[in-house]
């Protein structure tokens, strides 16, 4: 339970950062091959998580926490081991995550993510991993014409759902009108037996 709420929790979170222009995001520019690492504080916190979305795509990257000392990050989850570490100063106060020969898939958007006793996770500014020269040596997409002119097509649609809208009208006018006679003729009958009795 506590899974789902954290994800709805995280996801709005996300959303939230991703609808905005992402002005409180850092930026790091690095070249293709190179080594990078991000950091984020830990003070007061003995849980850490890093998060990459890319694509729309968010993915756990690596988790650690304290051990029952503090002096100590163990490790607890890292699919990537070959080319991600994390590590932290001698007081466990500021992590780094490491990543080792940045490719394409690298590019985008990181969470850092603590834990302290509380359920909910604090997470810093994002950070936004570009990759200099990677969009400059992709090639240009083919411009999409608009035509000026209305298709065919199109105006049988706007025509189609103008006469639509107007035949809608027309019926429900008519048929409001008939209600509004019929009551009215009723009315009259009554009247005209009523005036009929008392004479």
């Amino acid at each position: 339970m506590e899974k789902v709420i954290f994800f709805c929790v995280f996801s709005c979170w996300i959303m939230q950062i991703t609808s905005s222009d992402l002005s409180g995001s850092s930026d790091v520019r690095v070249q293709m091959g190179e080594d990078i690492t991000l950091t984020c504080s830990m003070r007061n916190r003995y849980e850490v998580a890093w998060y990459h979305l890319r694509s729309e795509e968010l993915v756990l990257l690596i988790s650690a926490e304290k051990d029952k000392n503090g002096r100590k990050l163990l490790t607890n989850y890292n699919p990537n081991s070959n080319r991600m570490n994390i590590t932290a100063d001698s007081w466990v106060t500021r992590v780094s995550l490491t990543i080792s020969g940045v490719t394409e898939s690298d590019s985008g958007l990181y969470f850092c993510g603590t834990k302290s006793d509380a359920p909910e996770m604090h997470f810093d500014k994002p950070i936004r991993l570009e990759i200099e020269g990677l969009f400059l040596t992709e090639e240009p997409k083919p411009e999409v014409e608009i035509p000026d002119e209305v298709t065919v097509t199109e105006r049988v649609l706007m025509f189609g759902g103008v006469g639509l809208a107007v035949f809608v009208f027309f019926l429900t006018t008519v048929i409001a009108g008939g209600i509004i006679y019929h009551r009215g003729q009723q009315k009259g009958w009554k009247a005209a037996k009523q005036e009929a009795l008392i004479s």
